[in-house]
């Protein structure tokens, strides 16, 4: 029997000489390792500049919109950005594909790497763009004659045309025009599909759209969910569409838009419940979460003509119940004091009207004069179509006037300091709101037909007539935010019955920052001999404005103003307006525009006295 191989001892595996030497190499690779590998690394350059050359129909900006790769900033103090080779190699990758989604296929793109100092390098990136593919033709299927709409009007709104350079991101915008004007008259099921053949060797393209307008839809039965406190008749009433008509999501967005305005949702969804294939109603179920009760509004600014202003707004929503709104607003400068109170209480009486009560307390200080005076006016107010909204009621208004110069009191006979005055008056009015942002429209505007009449009848101790008309309009250009607006105000009070002359705190004035930027505030129109305004019975004045985009959330503004005040409504000339023009910059916040205007008289009032400029610092857009 053999007998089994004897086991061996570690120490007499391995030799002890060998771990020992083993072992310090070890370690020594431990300590020598990350210091060999660091002094080994070379330092990455930072990017001190980027050029790009050669691109003539695509922008460089866009360009570089384009670019992953960090890139320098316009600021000074920045730190430039560390460079990589291997990011910009990426980013030629992806400017080639940018390129043919614009419709170059032959664009040729090449960079340099250039030196500038040790550890600091420029690129530039040169781009041949080459020939672009032009969109021979263009063609719907079935034809439109076939289709159960009109959709000729929809050629002069395609973002893609014969002749124009092929676009990918066009191309899916022609196809929504035509998506969206059948899910807005009725074809919520509607398809819009398109094929498209691209000649690289010749550059053309063609368009061939396949329109299914599916069943023709209607709206279904509306339910609200959500258990709102708000009554349901008064998310109803902001409902513009009715079940039977024709489904459309504009009104859809419509309604939830007009259900915001109401400031007593923090959310507003509108569903389109899921049907069966051969049903033609869609319900609509509306899902509403109610706002808090109670919310508090603090806002600060300053501004050169009122200095600094305060105001403090305490709004209470769903008082008592029934959607009511009751709003505490004080505000604070150097030209007014207020404190005002307003109670908007919707369906009054179960019928289409709202009622608002409105009471508070005034003091100004203008230049010409100081007055106080207690207010209170009640108003039914009613949605008319198309966006219209008018009101009738009445106002009440107790008003002293005092600090009131001699000159003035001379030429206004009908002006005492100290005395109190009543106006009882009829209010109406209309008014239309289409602008998308209150605090910084870009589209749409508004118009708006006040009146206010004061008879001896209704215990006016003065009797007037006072009409006021505005409009007012923006529109962006190109859909960017470069903006166009324009505003115009015209105005007149006419005394009747025993009145003979309009007294100073009811007249008209115009100059300074939301009127006529050029010339100080209320020193447009008559003025005593020694140059107290007077105000006048009538008022024309409006702006021209463009709002440019500079950088990021700045914009510089240039504008165009003209008004003036006139003594009698018989006087009024439009040959004697005077005008203003200037520059502004305006930077963008959540509470709106911070802004500094400089505005420069064109045909002072008086060339010796009048001020060469006016310097206007606020937070919000003129108009």
């Amino acid at each position: 029997m053999t007998a089994p191989p004897a086991m061996l001892r570690p120490e007499e595996c391995i030799n002890p000489k060998f771990l020992t030497l083993l072992v310090y190499l070890l370690s020594l690779m431990m300590w020598v390792s990350p210091a060999y590998a660091q002094a080994e690394a070379p330092a990455l350059p930072v990017l001190r500049s980027l050029r790009i050359k050669g691109a003539k129909i695509i922008p460089a900006s866009k360009i570089r919109e384009e670019l992953i790769m960090p890139l320098p900033s316009r600021l000074p103090w920045k730190k430039p950005p560390v460079f990589r080779e291997g990011e910009l190699n990426a980013d030629v990758d992806r400017l080639k594909h940018y390129y043919r989604r614009q419709g170059f296929y032959h664009t040729e793109i090449s960079t340099r790497i250039i030196p500038v100092t040790e550890g600091e390098v420029e690129v530039e990136i040169t781009i041949n763009e080459g020939p672009w593919v032009k969109v021979t033709r263009l063609e719907l299927k079935p034809p439109p004659a076939e289709l159960p709409l009109d959709l000729s009007k929809l050629a002069a709104q395609r973002p893609l045309k014969l002749g124009d350079r092929w676009e990918e991101g066009s191309y899916d915008a022609l196809k929504r025009v035509y998506l969206n004007h059948l899910l807005d008259h009725g074809y919520p099921k509607g398809k819009v599909e398109g094929k498209v053949w691209l000649d690289d060797e010749k550059n053309t393209a063609e368009i061939e759209l396949t329109i299914t307008p599916g069943p023709l839809c209607y709206f279904g039965k509306v339910k609200i969910k959500g258990d709102p406190e708000s009554p349901e008749r008064v998310i109803r009433r902001k409902v513009t569409f009715k079940t039977g008509e024709p489904f459309s999501f504009k009104e859809l967005y419509e309604t939830q838009q007009r259900l915001y305005t109401l400031d007593l949702f923090q959310s507003v969804t509108l569903i389109p419940e899921e049907v069966p294939e051969g049903e033609r109603r869609i319900p609509i179920t509306i899902e509403v979460e109610e706002k808090k009760k109670r919310s508090l509004k603090v806002g600060l600014g300053y501004g050169d003509e009122d200095e600094f202003r305060a105001r403090l707004g305490l709004r209470f929503r769903n008082l008592a119940g029934g959607g009511r709104l009751l709003d505490v607003d004080t505000k604070f400068s150097r030209l007014e004091y207020r404190v005002e109170g307003t109670l908007f209480n919707p369906l009054i009486f179960a019928t289409h009207n709202d009622l608002v009560f409105q009471t508070g307390y005034i003091r100004r200080y203008l230049p010409s004069f100081t007055d106080k005076a207690l207010f209170t006016s009640v108003r039914l107010e009613r949605d008319l179509p198309y966006k219209f909204r008018a009101y009738l009621g009445h106002g009440l208004e107790f008003s002293r006037p005092f600090n009131i110069p001699v000159e003035t009191l001379i030429l206004l006979s009908e002006t005492t300091p100290g005395k109190l005055y009543r106006a009882s008056m009829v209010l109406l009015g209309v008014r239309r709101e289409t602008w998308d942002n209150i605090a910084d429209p870009h589209r749409g505007g508004l118009f708006s037909l006040t009146g206010e009449i004061a008879p001896n009848f209704l215990g006016s101790s003065i009797q007037f007539v006072r009409p006021v008309a505005e409009l007012r309009r923006y529109h962006a250009l190109w859909g960017t935010d470069f903006i166009l607006a324009g505003r115009i105000k015209a105005g007149i009070i006419q005394p009747i019955q025993a009145t003979q002359d309009i007294p100073i705190f009811r007249r008209f004035f115009a100059g300074g920052y939301n009127s006529v930027r050029g010339y100080r505030l209320d020193f447009l129109g008559p003025r005593t001999p020694g140059g107290n305004p007077l105000g006048g019975e009538a008022l024309l004045e409006g702006s021209l404005e463009a709002r440019i985009p500079i950088y990021k959330e700045f914009r510089a503004v240039a504008f165009l103003d003209y008004g003036n005040v006139f003594l009698k409504v018989r006087d009024l000339d439009v040959g004697q307006l005077k005008y203003s023009s200037g520059v502004g910059l305006r930077y963008h916040t959540p509470i709106g525009p911070i802004g500094v205007d400089v505005g420069f008289p064109l045909n002072p009032i008086n060339r010796r006295q009048d001020d060469k400029y006016r310097f206007h610092f606020t937070i919000g857009q003129a108009f």
